[in-house]
């Protein structure tokens, strides 16, 4: 029996990936998975929901992101729908990640609080902290993000950055190994410094996928890439310091069959 908890990633709406990610849970290469909450027509909600159910496989919850159009720190940013539109779209996406964690019985809902347009960080922190006046809920773990992607920054990069932003109506957070090896690549910070910040939060997940040696930008690249820069030592020293906490792989590839390789080259490094 494994000595850590392990698991793999899935969107509410992919059962491809979803069987395949039963099938390493029933032969114990995972233990649990993290269901991407994505906003959905309601019949297709449910349908894919009652899947995930049947599964019968312990999950956490992703609340949807930017990426979904659910930008909680500047909804109007980098989008152009009215700001009502985008206000009613993202009440009814938090609507369904909540249904979705009570259904599953998740204990855990990861968040990240988002992109802003440059230069406006003070006006985004005030944002999220609106956000989380109308959102509250104590399975949050709010997550920490690349300091920049794709040309536009993100909010909450490091272990105090977090911190400060969860203030006291979030107080659990998850842990992104990649999206802080970026901040650090991106600011010259020492990656094993700002891990040990860490030790002081109320880690309740790692996220974990590898880099590009010295990058500033979050590929969700295989743990044994050829150009692989995540200082793993690092990480996998973190993990077994902390055995109790899940670690989920997150990867972009349309395959799910990234998985079956991947939670073996993670036991090998284990």
């Amino acid at each position: 029996m494994a000595d850590y908890n392990l698991g793999g990633t899935v969107r509410l709406n992919d059962p491809e990936t979803l069987a395949l990610l039963a099938a390493l849970h029933d032969e114990g290469a995972i233990h649990h998975i993290q269901v991407q909450a994505v906003p959905l027509p309601r019949r297709v909600f449910q349908d894919h929901l009652e899947r995930a159910v049947a599964a019968g496989i312990p999950a956490v919850i992703h609340a949807p992101h930017h990426g979904h159009g659910v930008n909680p720190c500047a909804p109007a940013a980098y989008d152009d729908r009215p700001i009502k539109e985008i206000e009613a779209y993202i009440e009814e996406a938090m609507s369904q990640t909540l249904e979705v964690a009570d259904i599953l019985d998740a204990e855990t809902i990861v968040l990240h609080a988002g992109r802003y347009e440059p230069g406006g960080r003070a006006t985004a922190t005030e944002t999220f902290a609106g956000f989380l006046d109308r959102h509250s809920d104590p399975r949050f773990a709010l997550e920490n993000l690349p300091a920049v992607y794709a040309g536009y920054p993100l909010l909450g990069n490091t272990a105090d950055e977090l911190t400060a932003l969860a203030g006291k109506k979030i107080t659990r957070f998850c842990l992104d190994f990649p999206h802080l090896a970026c901040t650090a690549n991106y600011r010259a910070l020492s990656f094993p410094e700002e891990l040990k910040r860490f030790e002081t939060l109320d880690v309740s997940l790692h996220h974990l996928s590898n880099i590009r040696r010295g990058s500033i930008t979050d590929e969700h690249l295989e743990l044994d890439h050829p150009e692989g820069g995540l200082d793993l030592a690092a990480v996998i020293s973190r993990l077994r310091r902390h055995p109790g906490i899940p670690t989920t792989l997150e990867y972009k590839e349309d395959s799910p069959a990234v998985y079956a390789r991947q939670v073996r080259v993670f036991a090998g490094l284990w």
